[in-house]
């Protein structure tokens, strides 16, 4: 017993390790002027991921769990709460980047102590479901937020008129041209939702029945080229098309085309994170609202998947190999089912039946977001690889887009 409680600590240990190096790996490219910027109110500044992630498996773990219950600093606590307000006072998502103290220097230094505190843990931890799995959630967690770092980075870089590069290899062209397929699925009740020993968040769960009508969806993204049409068919000039506040949307941001997208001299240049390239046609289309998702599907004469549709899709259809493309920090696959973008669904997100939530702190962890805002699922070119399951349930507000997000279609079955 004592030997596999050892086995399952190491294993425990090796991924604590390995996720906190990659939070640093991704900053590696980072100039220190970098990492203070927060040009949206939905943009946190580099420095502040570095140091909320340590702040969570502080106030989580080691004052819950161990016996020190001393902070690391006691300013930490208002600087790097998020939003639990349980937790006490917080600083505001949208001034965070008004604070050029703590340094990163000193974040860094925060970071090391959490470490050192959280390998001594996990160490001498016994055979203790909770523990582990707070553990575990703590390095989901962080996982999250390096896929948060990869979008924020791209904002902050993609607002300098200079068009900085983050990555300095080259972008590869799209490999394939889209291929047009659909997949069907049989009217009928299927089981959604997550069930098993390995880790989920709470949203994820119970797994339950639910009926389904006959569908089919689009093995394919939908391609910069297709969405340009859309644009060339004066798609953003037509209400039609839109929903009433998409329309507000458009209008008071006067947005006509996806994020990031720029025409200079009549050609179309969309700015990644190897810097401005111009528009490739068959990439999927990328950093797009669901406002922008769904006015596309209508105009194209479909609809977007429900949430439990791309779970069926994604469930039947999911991609094996998941390392493929893993080092490019673009999508350039139209063709691939995951590992890619995430995709917008038409359904709002809100419980499960018979959902159980978080307790404690972790209580504002998922459930106070249902409402408001859509699910989305599949998974990005910048999601860590344990986050590609069929039954994660991603999340944004409608008029989001900074987020790696695409279109797949659907359409009903007669």
């Amino acid at each position: 017993m004592l030997r596999e409680v050892l086995v399952k600590n190491n294993i425990l240990l090796k991924k604590f390790i390995r996720t906190r190096n990659q939070s640093l790996e991704i900053c590696k490219n980072l100039e220190l002027e970098d990492y203070s910027i927060q040009p949206h109110e939905d943009i946190s500044p580099p420095k502040w991921h570095l140091a909320h992630t340590s702040w969570f498996y502080e106030e989580v773990i080691l004052l819950k769990l161990t016996k020190n219950k001393t902070r690391y600093n006691n300013e930490y606590k208002l600087l790097y709460n998020s939003y639990y307000k349980s937790a006490g006072k917080h600083w505001e998502q949208n001034r965070r980047g008004l604070l050029s103290r703590p340094t990163v220097k000193e974040i860094i230094q925060y970071r090391k102590y959490i470490d050192k505190e959280i390998i001594k843990f996990i160490k001498s931890s016994k055979e203790n479901f909770n523990q582990k799995y707070l553990i575990e959630l703590g390095i989901h967690h962080e996982e999250q937020h390096q896929e948060l770092l990869f979008m924020d980075i791209k904002y902050i870089l993609g607002i300098n008129p200079s068009y900085p590069k983050y990555k300095r290899s080259s972008l590869p062209k799209a490999r394939n041209k889209p291929i047009k397929e659909w997949k069907k699925f049989s009217e009928g009740i299927y089981e959604i939702g997550h069930e098993g020993n390995k880790f989920s968040y709470d949203n994820e769960k119970p797994k339950h029945k639910k009926y389904i009508y006959s569908f089919q969806i689009q093995k394919n993204f939908v391609s910069n080229s297709e969405y340009l049409n859309f644009i060339k068919s004066n798609g953003y000039k037509k209400p039609k098309y839109w929903l009433s506040k998409g329309w507000e949307w458009i209008n008071y941001n006067n947005i006509s085309a996806p994020l990031y997208w720029h025409q200079i001299n009549n050609k179309w240049y969309e700015f990644t994170l190897y810097g401005l390239k111009q528009l490739d046609l068959n990439a999927p289309v990328c950093h797009i609202s669901y406002y922008e998702a769904y006015a596309y599907s209508n105009w194209s004469g479909c609809r977007l998947p429900t949430e439990q549709e791309s779970e069926i899709f994604l469930k039947n259809y999911i991609d094996k190999d998941q390392k493929t493309d893993k080092n490019i920090l673009h999508s350039i696959n139209t063709n691939k089912n995951n590992n890619n973008l995430w995709w917008w669904t038409k359904s709002h997100y809100s419980a499960y039946p018979r959902y159980i939530s978080y307790k404690g702190i972790l209580e504002e962890y998922n459930e106070k977001f249902m409402c408001g805002q859509f699910v989305l699922k599949g998974g990005a070119i910048v999601t860590p690889v344990n986050h590609h399951r069929y039954t994660y349930r991603n999340f944004y507000e409608p008029h989001q887009r900074w987020m790696f997000s695409g279109i797949r279609l659907a359409k009903d079955l007669k």
